[in-house]
């Protein structure tokens, strides 16, 4: 069954607390500006050092701060030259990707493969996109379901999940079902698992 980490993921790895509440926020919704108090509240991080953050971050260019009556707002800045790269890794670890790693994390052991498709992975997803899973493994469709509900009020989109028993996703593969078949083809970002696990089922 698929693997878990346990001790350090790649955000907590990389980034201290305010820079990942920072970072999984503005930049897993770049189309979306937030005010402070907003982004205290949502990412759970102190005030104090979210205002000194965010002066640092808006200071390099990686934030565009605008004031709207008496609120000033901060949003991700399409224009700067590491733009992408900050929201795929947001999207990847701090953001989106973290949340349902750490949602399935109790059902991971039975488990094959878990990944994020379609619009999110391919990173053309929309402020309404939903964020679209597939697991395979002996878990139900009612225990994914329970699993990641919590998880779709932290990330703010709902998730659809498509839950197959390992034996039917290798036969559907075997009879190169349209939609499993071109999972394999398509971006994907793993949630529990990996393309090794992924590979194994079409063995």
């Amino acid at each position: 069954m698929g693997t878990q980490q346990t001790t350090h993921t790649v955000s907590t790895a990389l980034f201290g607390k305010t820079q990942r509440g920072l970072l999984a926020l503005l930049f897993a919704r770049p189309y979306k500006s937030f005010y402070l108090r907003e982004i205290v509240r949502t990412a759970g991080i102190g005030q104090g050092a979210a205002q000194r953050e965010l002066a640092r971050w808006v200071e390099a260019g990686l934030l565009v701060r605008t004031r709207r009556g008496n609120q000033v707002h901060f949003q991700a800045n399409a224009e700067s030259p590491v733009f992408e790269e900050l929201r795929s890794l947001a999207v990847k670890t701090a953001g989106v990707a973290d949340v349902l790693r750490e949602a399935l994390a109790r059902l991971a052991k039975r488990i094959n493969v878990a990944f994020i498709h379609g619009s999110l992975a391919r990173r053309a997803e929309r402020a309404a996109s939903d964020v679209d899973i597939v697991v395979v493994g002996a878990a139900s469709f009612g225990e994914v379901v329970a699993a990641i509900r919590p998880a779709q009020d932290a990330i703010g989109r709902e998730v659809n999940p498509t839950v197959y028993p390992a034996s039917e996703f290798r036969a559907k593969l075997q009879a190169r079902h349209h939609f499993v078949t071109s999972l394999l083809k398509t971006p994907k970002i793993y949630l529990v698992g990996s393309e090794h696990e992924l590979k194994q089922l079409g063995a």
